[in-house]
């Protein structure tokens, strides 16, 4: 099978070549100052044989034998050096001196170019060099921007980067290195970050200062880099324009330094032409690839990694909760038999009752008492719960001379069997809780397991938007990282002072286009924090609470909370236990406690409320409590009602009163329950009434309640509540009959 063509291995050996051939020409004589770069080049991994064909090529040029010869003869010995080594799984080291010396002397020796004191210089800058150029090598070829450069490996390159440029320039003449600088420039400005524009142009200033002898271009050219980090932010055109005039205007003011000749004005015009219509599509892939390798991507590819580890863990941990509750489903699901028992009590009946009796050979000549007569007893003392002597039959009773102790042993038997089954009820119950459990925190933790799974944005425009954006209103942000997923989350670094300045959630709005608010803020130094960014609703709720214990009482057995679920999702719950007083709160505070601590982990209501339910009916004692719960969604303004034996609940629109009923029994009543569940849709300026019994019970009627409700329009929350219980009150004669709570949640828009 053919191979396919390896292009970036191609371009390498271009970029060798191409460096190869400006090296050359730095003297316009020949002279094997690509030796030095040939190599590097062996240091850093490249193949000798087609290395030292590149090399020999540019000599070519030369079209002299001797020069050819000369710089054929010492890229030979250096490859043939490097062949050596690489036999025995070596580099050379600072034996290269030596090898150097050696590829140089015919050069030293033979070439007519320079005195002999030039050319050793010449050779003593070249073995020197090639140290230098080793780190240049290794980044332009190897890594380049796959890591993070330091000091030294910019100037490496930088000094790789400014000898090409200056052969370059004898190349092809100061006119289109000059064009080639500008666009040069405007890519960078594009690019990178607006800082490196500056950089660039002093970069690009060295080779033709150089080639000149004039340091005017480090001024031109930070000039021109200046303007384009002004401009380019605006308009590709308008940076393209200002970038012509400016060239143009300095080819007039300058005319020491530019030969103001007509190449140079259609170069620099190609080069301004090339930036305004370059394909936006590949520049912005270019500008992503090097977003990512210049970003702190180990800081970000950690924080993935840990979380997608802990996401993991958190999956399989689910895994096993979901292992378990299949496990529980299978064990011990039977109910006690009781045709079962029935037999097996018939016989123990025989064995140790009749048997001891005088009559039973007797008996059993006449086959009495028969089998199925046993099981017909036995079955109906199960039934019943006790077997008395009115309970056996005529015939039975007639024939069998000791009834009594058949009496006494079947019900010691039965009291047996209501044990057997109450234990097993108590398993089925407890298994019951359990598995409810189980299935809870499975779901749970596979929730908080896609909350993990959100990972940083490695290269996101949003990010750079942001800290431009913050940066206008006076905010100079260290850091900002973008979370990926529906729900958006972004954590910013940035100085202390400035977390409670006003515009900062204003000016992140304006990027992400979503209305943002602080979720959490973390202070990590005494200038620094750290805040996460999330999404907030458009709509907003406030309470409002009014309560009366009942007469004679010091505690009520009425209970409400409010609980944030997620961001923009909360939970408001009224319980109310049976009865008043000291053991009515505590019931009620319980309960309450259950269901708001279940919600906070993330558990959902069909697991919450069974579980609820279970707990209560554990106690001897009467533990009911109705409990009305609201989940309220501000983001899709969806509102969720969960009614246990609570009474009537509404919603104050503008223009009516919503009735949400429920026909549930309380909480801890019954084993098993079934909540009422209805759903509903707010509007701004809706609100939600949760009342207890003390309060629904001193209307006369429902619609007496409704007909009440309808006049109070416009109120916040707090004045209706205490408006309600004031009126239920006055119904009431001034006395609290009963323990009485008003829960009011006004929704509105920010």
């Amino acid at each position: 099978m053919k191979k396919p063509l390896n292009f970036k291995l191609l371009f390498k050996y271009f970029l060798t070549f191409v460096g190869y051939f400006f090296f050359s020409l730095l003297d316009g004589k020949f002279s094997p100052f690509s030796l030095s770069l040939l190599t590097a080049n062996l240091y850093v991994g490249v193949k000798a044989l087609p290395s030292l064909v590149l090399y020999s090529i540019p000599f070519l040029l030369s079209q002299d034998f001797q020069t050819i010869i000369i710089g054929v003869f010492a890229g030979l010995i250096i490859c043939f050096a490097f062949i050596i080594y690489k036999r025995y799984g070596k580099k050379p080291s600072f034996e290269i001196v030596g090898y150097l010396a050696i590829a140089l002397a015919p050069y030293c020796a033979f070439s007519p170019s320079y005195p002999i004191y030039l050319k050793l210089a010449f050779s003593a800058i070249i073995i020197l060099s090639c140290f230098i150029l080793n780190t240049g090598a290794k980044i332009w070829l190897i890594k380049g921007l796959k890591y993070k450069l330091g000091l030294d490996d910019l100037f490496c390159s930088a000094f790789l980067f400014i000898v090409c440029a200056y052969g370059a320039i004898i190349a092809f003449g100061e006119d289109f290195f000059f064009a080639f600088s500008l666009l040069t420039i405007l890519f960078t400005a594009f690019l990178l970050e607006k800082s490196m524009p500056v950089f660039s142009a002093i970069l690009l200033a060295f080779p033709i200062s150089l080639y000149k002898l004039n340091l005017t271009f480090f001024g031109v050219f930070t000039v021109v880099a200046l303007i384009i980090c002004a401009v380019s932010r605006y308009s590709k055109l308008l940076t393209a324009i200002a970038v012509a005039l400016l060239s143009f205007g300095f080819f007039f003011i300058l005319p020491n330094a530019f030969s103001s000749s007509l190449p140079l004005y259609i170069l620099t015009s190609a080069s301004c032409v090339i930036y305004l219509f370059f394909p936006e599509k590949f520049a912005e892939k270019w500008k992503t690839l090097l977003k990512v390798h210049l970003t702190d991507n180990v800081g970000r590819y950690s924080v993935n990694v840990h979380r997608n580890a802990v996401a993991g863990k958190l999956y399989e941990m689910s895994a096993v909760f979901d292992e378990m509750a299949s496990s529980l489903n299978k064990v011990g699901s039977e109910t006690p038999d009781r045709d079962k028992f029935a037999q097996t009590f018939a016989d123990e009946i025989l064995i140790s009752v009749c048997s001891r009796c005088k009559n039973y050979n007797e008996c059993r000549k006449h086959s009495f008492p028969s089998e199925p007569e046993l099981i017909k007893i036995t079955g109906f003392a199960i039934a019943k719960g006790k077997l008395n002597l009115i309970d056996l039959p005529k015939q039975f009773s007639f024939k069998c001379i000791c009834p009594e102790e058949i009496i006494k042993f079947t019900n010691k038997l039965v009291g047996r069997y209501n044990v057997a089954e109450e234990e097993k009820l108590a398993l089925l119950q407890g298994k019951d809780l359990v598995l409810r459990q189980t299935k809870g925190i499975s779901i749970a933790l596979k929730d908080l397991a896609s909350s993990l799974n959100k990972q940083i944005e490695i290269s996101d425009k949003t990010e750079e938007k942001i800290i431009e954006n913050l940066l206008k209103c006076g905010i100079a942000v260290k850091e900002v990282a973008k979370f990926s997923g529906d729900e958006s989350e972004i954590v910013i670094t940035l100085p202390y002072k400035d977390v409670f300045n006003p515009l900062l959630t204003k000016a992140v709005s304006e990027i992400t286009g979503y209305k943002s608010i602080i979720s959490e803020n973390k202070r990590i130094s005494e200038e620094l924090s750290v805040i996460t960014v999330k999404r907030s609703p458009d709509m907003d709720a406030v309470f409002g609470i009014a309560k009366k214990v009942k007469d004679g009482k010091k505690k009520s057995g009425d209970t409400h909370s409010i609980t944030k679920i997620t961001e923009g999702k909360f939970l408001v719950a009224l319980n109310d236990g049976m009865g008043s007083g000291e053991r009515a709160n505590e019931i009620s505070s319980s309960a309450i406690s259950l269901v708001e601590t279940f919600y906070k982990a993330g558990l959902k209501s069909e697991t919450v409320l069974p579980m609820v339910n279970k707990l209560l009916s554990f106690g001897d004692d009467d533990n009911f409590t109705a409990l009305d719960v609201a989940i309220v969604d501000l983001f899709s303004l969806n509102v969720d009602f969960i009614k246990i034996g609570s009474p009537y609940s509404f919603i104050l629109t503008k223009d009516t009163v919503k009735i949400i009923e429920g026909n549930s029994l309380p909480l801890g009543i019954l084993d098993e329950m079934r909540p009422t569940v209805c759903s509903s849709k707010l509007s701004s300026g809706d609100v939600i009434i949760l009342l207890s019994d003390g309060i629904t019970d001193a209307f006369a009627s429902s619609s007496d309640l409704i007909d009440f409700l309808s006049l109070q329009r416009a109120l916040n929350p707090k004045t209706l509540a205490d408006n309600i219980l004031e009126k239920a009150l006055y119904l009431n004669g001034n006395v609290a009959k009963d323990d009485m709570t008003v829960f009011c949640v006004r929704i509105f828009n920010r």
